[in-house]
């Protein structure tokens, strides 16, 4: 099937009488590609354009280079890998106080991968199109494994955190910061408001004993993160690290 955005027009007719009445109804698919160019306003075109190079500029513009083609993949990607590394930098950076050892999140919302070469705003976008905002959850440690064991069954992307997957699908030997994962202790975690919410199996964040909310998007995020790279002279390099690994 080939995909496409297409403009559904209706045409409908109805009699003129002192009550209208429905006759007929009818239905087209206009593709909205460059096939619509010849019945495009020029009008409205002049009047856009404006914007839409202000845009097309914006999203040009290169924030760092990739040394690297980056993919989600399971149970470990270096895509994934990347982007909780980035926030969990992030928040070390501009909220220590907070004292967060590990971000998670899903790796549903990182659409696209980050291929080898210069990195763009407009490839961020293509990456996370959603407005994601920033939290960071205290969760006991009990919740922690539950977290770590819908990761181990149905994926996702973690930092600061290190376990195994048994045969059963359950995450087994967890370790935070180096140390065996305590039932009772607290532990702050970096996440999106939409797996806070308990979406994409993440049922075990709803667990938060406390919960604070950031007014940050995690695509601003990445975009800084990267920025910051870059002006260190640094090109964005990731390597796999085993902190999900298939015990066997």
């Amino acid at each position: 099937m080939k995909s496409g955005i297409y403009l559904l027009l209706i045409m409908l007719s109805i009699t003129s009488c002192n009550q209208y009445k429905l006759v007929s109804m009818s239905a087209i698919q206009i593709p909205v590609d460059k096939r619509a160019d010849a019945i495009q306003d020029k009008k409205m075109v002049a009047l856009l354009k404006p914007y839409a190079d202000s845009s097309a500029k914006v999203a040009n513009t290169v924030i760092g280079y990739s040394d690297q083609t980056m993919r989600v993949q399971s149970p470990e990607g270096l895509l994934s890998d990347f982007f909780a590394d980035a926030v969990l930098s992030y928040v070390k950076q501009y909220y220590p106080a907070d004292s967060v050892t590990i971000a998670v999140t899903n790796v549903g919302g990182l659409r696209n991968p980050i291929f080898k070469g210069p990195i763009t705003i407009g490839k961020i976008y293509e990456l996370m199109p959603f407005e994601n905002s920033l939290m960071v959850l205290y969760l006991k440690g009990s919740a922690v494994q539950q977290m770590a064991d819908s990761v181990a069954k149905y994926g996702g992307a973690v930092a600061g955190i290190r376990f195994g997957i048994n045969s059963g699908g359950k995450a087994i030997n967890i370790l935070v910061k180096g140390v065996p994962l305590q039932d009772n202790q607290i532990y702050a975690i970096a996440a999106n408001d939409y797996i806070a919410k308990g979406n994409d199996h993440f049922d075990a964040l709803l667990q938060a004993v406390y919960v604070k909310t950031y007014p940050v998007s995690l695509r601003r995020l990445i975009i800084k993160y990267i920025q910051q790279e870059t002006k260190q002279g640094r090109t964005i390099h990731q390597s796999l690290d085993g902190r999900i690994y298939e015990d066997k």
